[in-house]
């Protein structure tokens, strides 16, 4: 039995390093909104930590077919039971205070995530997903003719002269981002190579923030997708890949829902080719010395020179995420289907479908994932 909880800002919070934080509006507002979606990841007996809602057949609905429990924050019935493990969406200060009022197991306890160790900050740092790029590169099975030139890859920069630099030596545009952030959240993209004095601002307040920042070279995207894994007993087990849709920022808008077979527009190059190189260079990396639960690696196919090539390693989540997620509800659909999360105050037209389904699986129209009375974010599948 185990107690879910959903945190999407764990990389703020590890940012902020605090026990006792007060998250920013928007992670704040999305962790109370789709509190339930974790729901997807519980099995039978496990409980979810949601916010209020008073979506009585919402709850009941999932609740018969996920078997698990709904639990307020301070329900002092979840907080009488010894659960065997807990998993937030990602680990942090913040959450693991939270955790500290619930009672867990001794294997939990003494897990890698058992408690906060001052190493598990690299986690969530892109100076870290940096290195093992570093390392997929110089590894023999790495092919310039698939994957992004060594001269190309990312640099952190850990001043503003030596991010004017690789500004300077970029051809095609370049992309900035905080050390610490996550899902388009602490990027700035340059498509036109010119330098404003906003930007500059912003980029010296990152590195006054966090140390350092990570400079990429831009690059023309075609398509988005992930490798995920799961870390176990010190090593990265390749679990599948999934597709998803950014936003021209980089923040998440949807997903595939099931495993892709393939890498879109790659049919020479299969998903273990990737991943052979992913796992190799994750071995002894922080990752599996200092962590153990479901982490994944976003990468992207992109065009050069009219060829199409791919980006192996564009940044590591080292927690839940929701393309992981949209892997996990494959059993939910008969058809072809996405997983989408979105701003009530843009629903999609297909939101006011009705669901239909055949044989128990969703074959058509939309199926919310989250209450009716959620405020301001909303998440759930449609078939198209």
């Amino acid at each position: 039995m185990n107690l879910y909880y959903f945190n999407p800002g764990c990389e703020i919070e590890v940012a902020a390093g605090k026990a006792v934080y007060s998250l920013p509006k928007y992670p704040a507002m999305l962790e109370r909104d789709l509190s339930v979606l974790p729901m997807c990841f519980a099995e039978r007996g496990d409980c979810v930590v949601t916010s209020p809602t008073q979506d009585a057949d919402f709850k009941a609905f999932w609740r018969d077919y996920f078997g698990c429990e709904f639990v307020g924050a301070d329900d002092r019935r979840a907080m009488s039971r010894e659960f065997d493990f807990f998993k937030p969406w990602g680990i942090s200060p913040r959450i693991l205070r939270i955790g500290e009022k619930y009672n867990f197991s001794s294997t939990y306890h003494n897990s890698p995530v058992g408690q906060w160790k001052d190493e598990h900050k690299q986690l969530f740092s892109r100076a870290t997903s940096s290195e093992i790029f570093r390392r997929m590169a110089g590894m023999e099975g790495y092919d310039d003719e698939i994957f992004i030139l060594k001269n190309q890859l990312p640099k952190i920069a850990k001043s503003w002269d030596e991010a004017l630099e690789f500004f300077d030596s970029s051809v095609n545009g370049a992309v900035f981002k905080a050390i610490f952030g996550s899902s388009g959240r602490g990027v700035r993209i340059l498509k036109n190579n010119e330098m404003t004095s906003n930007l500059e601002n912003w980029i010296r307040s990152i590195i006054k923030a966090q140390g350092a920042i990570e400079c990429e070279h831009f690059f023309e995207k075609v398509a988005d997708f992930s490798c995920h894994y799961d870390i176990v007993d010190g090593r990265a087990k390749f679990v599948g890949i999934s597709t998803f849709d950014t936003s021209e920022t980089g923040a998440y808008i949807g997903s595939i829902v099931g495993r892709c077979a393939e890498i879109p527009f790659m049919k020479d190059l299969t998903p273990e080719d990737v991943a052979h190189l992913q796992t190799v260079a994750l071995m002894e990396s922080p990752y599996t010395k200092y962590y153990c639960g479901p982490l994944g690696i976003d990468c992207m196919v992109y065009r050069e020179g009219g060829r199409l090539k791919i980006n192996p390693c564009i940044e590591i989540n080292c927690r839940h995420s929701m393309g992981r997620l949209a892997m996990k509800i494959e059993d939910l659909v008969g058809a072809r289907a996405e997983f989408v999360v979105f701003p009530n105050n843009a629903k999609p037209s297909v939101s006011a479908q009705k669901p239909v389904f055949s044989n128990g699986k969703l074959v058509g129209g939309y199926l919310s994932l989250t209450p009716k009375d959620s405020l301001a974010f909303s998440a759930g599948i449609y078939c198209f």
